[in-house]
This record gives structure tokens, C-alpha cells and sequence, in this order.
């Protein structure tokens, strides 16, 4: 019988941890678990971690809109596998040296732990203590490929780039910043402030790679406050912001991965994809 009490406990345990994460961290981990148990031929992502960290049935309550679940699937596989990608190319091909990579609201993301790109790179993962603290939780003895900091902040309301700078990081080196499925919680001034602050923390040859929800997408919640009319709406925010880049439609990464049937028109669903340059 004492043999038979250890799963339930660790099950409250680790239910407990999931109850101090937000249901969209929740929902979106779940996505990518559903993507990584298709057939290995039909995978656009591996994500050996994804269910381990959602849970077996977690609420999706939230995802009730216009869009089937395999909208959803797709949708956040492309996403996905294309920042993967563009993590994987602006560490590999750049002429700067990037060994230091910040994720803002890094949230139930498993790349430190899966994405051979990271490995030995120094990670900073930025969010709520409570969501890195149930994270660290879920992942108990699962060593990440990345060196990995935690950095227990309040992106609204604490000095996180001071604690950024006490986890090791160091603004003379350039860096790669990832901010995915971030932007669009953010307020317009809220935003100006993040990027002023990233501006201040990224040295030059730095990477941004972001994601922005665009205007009448049909799936944002009522927490969504940034939304963008178009690709270039996006890269002239982006410039103004001090970073040169480009900014891709959905359809084009969908196109780009032949995984576009469940994926809407541009004029009737739209979000955006961004790498940038300083």
C-alpha cells in the first residue's frame, strides 16, 4: 500500500505546481505536446517535455473560439519550428558571437532542454517566480543542454534587468532576445518601455526574434493589448524601436512548412513572425 501512495503524491505535487501557471503557458504546452505525438514523418516539432509539463487533461477552456483544434495544433507547431529555426540560424550564422540568450515570459518553453542549438549557451529565462518556480517543479531531474538562469520577475513592475544582470548576464556581449506570444499581453506603453529597456541591455550584433498577433485575428482573449495591422506595421514599430529587420505573414511560414490547410486567409485571420537586427 506504501508503494501505491507515491504516484498520488507526486500527482498533487505537481498538480499544485500547474496551479501557479496561466492557462495560456498551460494551453500552448499542451499544443505542442498533441504535435509531438503525431508519426516522427509528420512532426514539424519534438517536444519530449511538452506533456510532461501541461499535465494529462489540462483546461483549455480558453481556446474556445471560431477555430478548430487542429488550427490550434498547426498554428502553434509552425510557430514553433520557425522560431526553432530562426534561433538556430542567428546562433550558427551570425558574424557576432552569441552566447547569451534572453527569453521575456519564457512561460512552460522546454528549449533549454530540447534544442541542441542551445547547448552550453548561457539561457536566461524571464517570468513570474511562481511560473519558473512550478516549472523548475515539473522538470525535477531534467538537466537542461543550456546553461540555465531563472530570472524571478515581474516584467510590469520589477527592475528585471538588474536582476538580469545579477543571474550573469552582461550587456557588452550581444545576445539573442526571444519574446514569444509576449507582445500582444503588453500595453502600448508597457511595450514602449520593454523594448526601451531591451534597447539599454542589447549590445550591438544583438538578435530580437518576436512574435506580434494581429488586428481581428479572432483568436485573442480579453488579456490581448497589442495588435498589428500588417508585416510592415510590424518592422516600422521595429525600427522605430532600433532594430532593422523583417517581419513574415503567417500564410508565409505556413506556405514555407507545407502545413497551410488549417490555417485561415490573410484577410480573415492574421499574426506575424519577426527577426531583427542591431
Amino acid at each position: 500500500m506504501a508503494a501505491a501512495a507515491a504516484p498520488a503524491k507526486l500527482a498533487l505535487h505537481h498538480d499544485a505546481a500547474r496551479a501557479a501557471v496561466p492557462v495560456t503557458s498551460i494551453a500552448t504546452c499542451w499544443l505542442r505536446a498533441q504535435e509531438s505525438l503525431k508519426p516522427p514523418e509528420l512532426q514539424l516539432i519534438s517536444d519530449p517535455f511538452a506533456q510532461r509539463l501541461c499535465g494529462e487533461d489540462p483546461d483549455l477552456g480558453w481556446m474556445e473560439s471560431p477555430h478548430p483544434q487542429a488550427f490550434w495544433v498547426d498554428m502553434m507547431a509552425l510557430r514553433t519550428r520557425w522560431l526553432d529555426d530562426a534561433l538556430v540560424d542567428v546562433l550558427g550564422t551570425t558574424g557576432a558571437v552569441l552566447s547569451q540568450v534572453v527569453v521575456l515570459g519564457a512561460g512552460l518553453d522546454a528549449r533549454p532542454w530540447r534544442l541542441e542549438a542551445l547547448r552550453g549557451v548561457a539561457v536566461f529565462e524571464v517570468d513570474f517566480p511562481e511560473v519558473l518556480e512550478a516549472k523548475g517543479t515539473l522538470l525535477e531531474g531534467c538537466e537542461p543542454i543550456a546553461t540555465l538562469q531563472a530570472v524571478r520577475a515581474n516584467l510590469a513592475v520589477d527592475d528585471w534587468a538588474a536582476k538580469l544582470a545579477d543571474a550573469g548576464f552582461s550587456r557588452d556581449k550581444a545576445s539573442v532576445w526571444l519574446l514569444e506570444g509576449l507582445i500582444g499581453y503588453l500595453t502600448s506603453e508597457e511595450l514602449q518601455e520593454l523594448f526601451k529597456r531591451i534597447g539599454g541591455l542589447a549590445a550591438p550584433g544583438s538578435a530580437l526574434l518576436a512574435t506580434f498577433t494581429g488586428e481581428g485575428s479572432g483568436h485573442t482573449t480579453s488579456m490581448h493589448r497589442s495588435m498589428w495591422a500588417s508585416a510592415p506595421h510590424v518592422e516600422h514599430f521595429l525600427s522605430e524601436s532600433g532594430w532593422e529587420g523583417q517581419a513574415s505573414t503567417f500564410m508565409e511560414v505556413a506556405t514555407c512548412y507545407g502545413r497551410t490547410a488549417q490555417i485561415p486567409p490573410e484577410s480573415d485571420w492574421q499574426y506575424f513572425l519577426a527577426t531583427a537586427r542591431r
